[in-house]
Formats: structure tokens, sequence, C-alpha cells
């Protein structure tokens, strides 16, 4: 039997940065209930892990990443498109995510939002 939030078609993939801030939280959260992918990231598993409790686990990922780090950046997107197949759009405040996003991401497919 499958439950109704599992029939609902996946809208896409979301990037949240800075996940363990309240907004970050909110965000994500608005958007695992609206049907999206989202992973989440933060500078600490303590912060993540605070998070997640209640976020729904089949379509989140949560992964704990220094945006201050290009590799840290790089291993983080590389996990996000290893488990959801592609970032459709990245939201949030750390700008170093969003831009190796960008370097990566052609532009007619990609949807940005601040």
């Amino acid at each position: 039997m499958m439950r109704t939030n599992e029939a609902r078609p996946i809208r896409g993939v979301v990037l949240v940065t800075a996940a363990g801030s309240e907004q970050g939280t909110r965000t994500a959260q608005e958007l695992l209930e609206s049907g999206w992918c989202v992973a989440v990231t933060a500078r600490t598993v303590a912060e993540l892990v605070r998070i997640m409790p209640g976020m729904s686990s089949h379509r989140l990922l949560a992964v704990a990443a220094d945006p201050a780090d290009p590799r840290q950046v790089e291993r983080l997107l590389d996990r996000v498109v290893g488990r959801f197949g592609r970032i459709d759009s990245v939201l949030g405040t750390e700008s170093a995510i969003a831009s190796a996003w960008r370097r990566r991401t052609p532009s007619p497919g990609r949807v940005e939002a601040a």
C-alpha cells in the first residue's frame, strides 16, 4: 500500500544551504511538505541533527559541509546529484555553494531563487 505523499509526483530537487538557521529549517520543511526532494547542508552535523526530526526521510538528504572549503562544496554537490540525479535550485545564504552549482549547471535547465 502506497501512502498518499509517496504517490505524489516529485516536483524537483532543491539544495537548502545554511539549513541550521531558523529560516533554512522552515524552508526545507515547507519544500518537503510541497513534494520536493530536499538536500540540506549546514557547517556541522549537530546543526543538521537538530533540524531533522519530523522531516520526511525518503526525500531528504543532509550533508555537513563548510562552504568556505571548495572541496567540501564539490563533494556536497556530488552527493546531492548522486542521491537525486540532479539539483534544480539552490536556496539559502551560502553564496559559495550557489556559485559552484551555477558553474556546473548549464543555464537553460537551471532554475535559480534567492
